[in-house]
């Protein structure tokens, strides 16, 4: 079965752009492409000048590209802050040690209007909040694009100083 076929899309860097459609049409496997997070069965993907092979896609989740799910994912077991530092975590420390990092994603936490949120665990959060721990979460390794699911009065926050999708 063919879910997307004959796609050529082109955007232009700094750009907002919606993807709208009929639930099913395949906007989120669209984007599931796009960030490297879905491999195609044929045809190619190319994002920020490469071409996304089984090894680009990963590089480039690990840091140019930030995604808010719709479900937003977080990590039950972990805290807001715990949450917001795992990519950091997953790709290094990002350049930056741990003492660092926590301090850079309470930065991004208290920017969302979660600074005294920053302990508490995802059960314990608002849909809201929620929302706003996945943001903080998606903007902490400084992507060059940010994909939503279905975003919520997702908008680039002002915090942002890259473009995003």
């Amino acid at each position: 079965m063919t879910i997307l076929d004959n796609i050529d899309l082109a955007i232009e860097a700094g750009s907002s752009v919606a993807i709208v459609g009929a639930s099913g049409s395949g906007k989120s496997t669209l984007l599931g492409l796009l960030a490297g997070l879905d491999s195609a069965s044929s045809g190619s993907v190319r994002l920020l000048g490469r071409e996304l092979s089984e090894d680009e896609r990963a590089a480039l989740r690990s840091g140019s590209v930030g995604f808010v799910f719709q479900s937003f994912q977080l990590m039950p077991h972990l805290t807001a802050l715990e949450n917001v530092t795992l990519p950091l975590e997953l790709q290094g420390g990002g350049g930056i040690g741990t003492r660092e990092a926590a301090t850079h994603a309470r930065g991004l936490l208290e920017q969302v209007g979660l600074g005294k949120r920053t302990g508490h665990y995802p059960k314990l959060l608002s849909g809201g909040e929620q929302q706003r721990v996945a943001l903080a979460r998606a903007f902490v390794t400084h992507p060059a694009i940010l994909f939503a699911t279905n975003p919520r009065a997702v908008s680039t926050p002002p915090w942002a100083t890259r473009s995003s999708i």
